[in-house]
């Protein structure tokens, strides 16, 4: 399965997704020092910095298929 993590922070949704076999295909975080984080132990994983922006047309870039949307709850 296929996931993409919105407001991501540090990567706390990513890292428990793994443990189950979950792959994180993109984050979305607006906060500089945590993208550096989640770039440092997700490369390769885009990252898009507002949520505001992030069209279904970017996410598509970055995998065919999302099976997972994961963020906090309100």
């Amino acid at each position: 399965m296929k996931m993409l993590d919105l407001f991501s922070g540090i990567g706390g949704f990513s890292l428990g997704a793994s443990w189950a076999g979950i792959k994180t295909v993109g984050f979305c975080e607006v906060d500089p020092w945590c993208r550096r984080v989640l770039a440092k132990h997700w490369p390769g994983v885009p990252i898009h910095d507002d949520i505001k922006t992030l069209t279904g047309e970017i996410v598509r870039g970055w995998s065919d298929r999302v099976d997972i949307v994961a963020g906090p709850q309100a």
